[in-house]
């Protein structure tokens, strides 16, 4: 037995002593295979085979349960995407449609001017000191050249005349008297019954006589002037655009009337020199009148020089129109030919925030018997207007779909019923194309 002793006080053991098992720790045991845990040989095969059949029959429960899987997304998926059709027609707003058209529009040169008399004729008085007894006419008035206008009072003249005419009278029987006289005395001088001297006396006295007789009817012819001069004479046929007249007022040489000759009136247009050029005699003018009215006309004269605005003024010669009114001031067009533009209604403009838009109905397609598109706003530049429609600038496809009326209550993006017959028409025909077999 060996001397040496562990740490603890306790013996150390011979390594030459074969300890027992019993004295081992339990980490330092012997590992004893046991028989009970073998496993039988026959077992493997068995395993093998179930783990075959469960493999097959995961495979079979797992394919059954992704088809019922599908079968409800399907299903989930066909009811919500109804319901959303559902939904969307619910929101759809029915709308009638119309495409661009091509319309001839006319290339005018616009402007604003005065329609004026073209000719005029001032009529005043012949007499003065006498004071007018009638007036015969009103303004607006057509009258006739020589047609009496008005009458002054002619008591006066009329008495003026008759003196005159006792004058007339008086100065031929002198002349009879002077002539009677030189017709006995003038033989007498041949045999010098009478001198030279007194025979010129009496041919004096007859070449006096016959004077005062031409002085006393020039006289009657002037108070004859003065009598027909107390009625006021139009001098020209036309329209009686003033009338100064009034009953008791004395002449004292200023107009009374005022004729526009003929009744024409002409449209005074004041142009700037660059536009001009286009602006002929001849060129037709449109002028247009209260209440929706117009009247054509002419140009009959363009001035040579510019007036102190620097403008151009243009007279044009007006048909008779009784709405036309010297004075006016209106707006016209030089008619300088036409053009053909595409024009689209006015009722299917909409303006917002200062500017002018249309809405294109797009992707027009039959769904369960109804047909549908969508809204697309686009954006338009407008020209002139004619009538209930209105030119575009940069003209649309020719195909376009335009929301009629009513394009406000729409947005961008909106979904809309189309009910006009030639749209659903052509959505009909180009599904049944699509569907149609190759």
């Amino acid at each position: 037995m060996s001397d040496l002793q562990d740490p603890n006080g306790k013996p150390v053991v011979d390594d030459k002593k074969t300890p027992s098992n019993a004295d081992l720790p339990p980490y330092r045991q012997p590992e004893v295979a046991s028989n009970s845990t073998k496993m039988p040989p026959w077992l493997l095969p068995v395993l093998a085979i179930m783990l075959v059949v469960g493999v097959l029959l995961g495979r079979y429960w797992g394919t059954n349960e992704a088809a019922g899987d599908e079968q409800v997304m399907t299903s989930s998926d066909t009811v919500s995407s109804t319901s959303e059709v559902d939904r969307a027609e619910q929101a759809v707003l029915s709308v009638e449609t119309v495409t661009p058209s091509q319309d001839s529009i006319g290339n005018n040169l616009r402007a604003d001017g005065t329609i004026s008399p073209k000719d005029t004729a001032n009529v005043s008085a012949k007499v003065n000191g006498v004071a007018i007894e009638q007036v015969l006419v009103e303004e607006g008035q057509q009258v006739k050249a020589g047609q009496v206008l008005a009458v002054f009072d002619s008591d006066a003249a009329e008495q003026q005349i008759l003196q005159a005419e006792a004058e007339v009278a008086e100065a031929e029987a002198t002349l009879a008297n002077a002539s009677a006289d030189a017709a006995r005395v003038l033989p007498l001088i041949d045999i010098d019954a009478i001198s030279r001297q007194e025979a010129d006396r009496y041919r004096t006295a007859e070449l006096q006589a016959r004077a005062a007789l031409q002085a006393s009817k020039a006289r009657l012819s002037n108070q004859k002037l003065k009598l027909n001069n107390s009625q006021v004479i139009a001098p020209v046929s036309g329209i009686i655009s003033k009338k100064m007249a009034e009953v008791g007022m004395v002449s004292a040489g200023e107009p009374l009337f005022t004729i526009i000759k003929n009744g024409v009136l002409e449209w005074q247009a004041d142009i700037d020199p660059k536009l001009i050029g286009e602006v002929t005699v001849g060129t037709p003018v449109r002028v247009s009148l209260p209440n929706n009215q117009s009247v054509m006309g002419q140009v009959s004269r363009i001035a040579p020089t510019a007036d102190n605005n620097r403008q151009i003024t243009i007279y044009a010669s007006l048909n008779k129109d009784p709405a036309a009114r010297s004075g006016m001031y209106q707006t016209g067009e030089f008619l300088l030919g036409s053009a053909s533009a595409q024009t689209i209604p006015n009722a299917a403009i909409v303006s917002n925030d200062g500017y002018d838009y249309v809405m294109l109905v797009t992707d027009i397609k039959t769904q369960e018997g109804k047909t549908l598109g969508r809204i697309r706003q686009q954006r338009v530049t407008l020209g002139e207007r004619l009538g209930d429609k209105v030119a575009v600038t940069e003209p649309l496809p020719a195909d376009s779909r335009l929301v009629k009326q009513g394009g406000s209550f729409l947005n961008d993006g909106d979904l809309v019923r189309v009910v006009d017959d030639n749209t659903a028409q052509q959505a009909q025909v180009a599904t049944d194309a699509a569907q149609a077999p190759l």
